[in-house]
């Protein structure tokens, strides 16, 4: 029996205009109240932004935000696996010894209460980032950001890189120059999110069962990129969608019958409950 369901969010429960049929859903969500299974939205992005997505039932589901490093219950904080300023500051330096300016679009440092980015981003693309993101700080310099100075535990460190990059190669040269304790996963339109190993999807996941007692194959999973293989590899109810590459299909027990365009999330959803 399912006691959890946990999606990820765009290319996944959400269209490519970022929309979703929230009446087909709220209808969903309600028969899963009444069976006590658990729903949770569990994405890259920040908790802010997933809250705003789901504004009708925040407070009676579940968050997992920023790749898993944060793990909300409703509103209540739950789990937190933080980056140190120096982790940070190295992170940064980092990005900056490997790549030029103009191959990055954005830089994007998230906390547990907001997003910072350097004050000279372009304008365009903090539109982008203030979708994904809430609130957006702008600092003088990311080099320099201070947790206590700006009352922040920092969590994860996204990169843009432009189109022009060969994304798949400066993804390989950045996991070469990061240290063992810190991983770097594709979150996709060129994005990669850095933070601890241990912080992951499944490790958030994982605080769920332990607070509702539930057991892997009682969770279902939905997830269509790199940064969702730790769910759907965890639990034989995985579901990559449609729309997810071949490889990322390998890996899940199951591949959604419509993509994210046609509700495959709400679709199967609805069949498996």
């Amino acid at each position: 029996m399912i006691k959890l369901v946990a999606v990820d969010m765009d290319g996944t429960f959400l269209r490519d205009d970022r929309t979703y049929d929230k009446g087909r859903f709220l209808d969903l969500f309600k028969r899963m109240q009444q069976n006590h299974i658990h729903f949770v939205a569990a994405s890259g992005s920040q908790y802010q932004r997933l809250r705003h997505e789901f504004t009708e039932v925040a407070d009676n589901m579940d968050f997992i935000s920023q790749n898993g490093a944060i793990v909300h219950q409703g509103d209540q904080l739950r789990e937190i696996m933080p980056l140190s300023d120096n982790q940070v500051h190295g992170i940064i330096a980092t990005i900056s010894r490997l790549f030029a300016k103009h191959d990055v679009n954005q830089e994007v440092v998230s906390g547990l209460n907001g997003t910072y980015v350097n004050a000279d981003m372009d304008p365009e693309a903090l539109k982008i980032v203030k979708y994904y993101y809430r609130p957006v700080i702008s600092v003088s310099s990311l080099a320099q950001l201070v947790g206590q100075t700006v009352n922040d535990q920092f969590t994860k460190i996204a990169i843009n890189f432009a189109e022009t990059v060969d994304f798949q190669q400066a993804r390989t040269t950045l996991k070469a120059q990061l240290p063992d304790f810190l991983s770097s996963e594709n979150s996709g339109f060129n994005t990669e999110l850095i933070g601890l190993k241990e912080a992951t999807k499944r490790s958030g996941i994982r605080a769920l069962q332990k607070l509702y007692n539930i057991a892997d194959d009682e969770v279902m999973t939905f997830g269509d990129n790199e940064n969702d293989l730790s769910m759907l590899t965890m639990t034989p109810n995985s579901f990559a969608m449609k729309n997810a590459d071949a490889h990322i299909q390998k890996t899940a027990g199951n591949v959604t019958q419509f993509d994210n365009n046609h509700d495959g999330v709400l679709a199967a959803m609805a069949k498996a409950l």
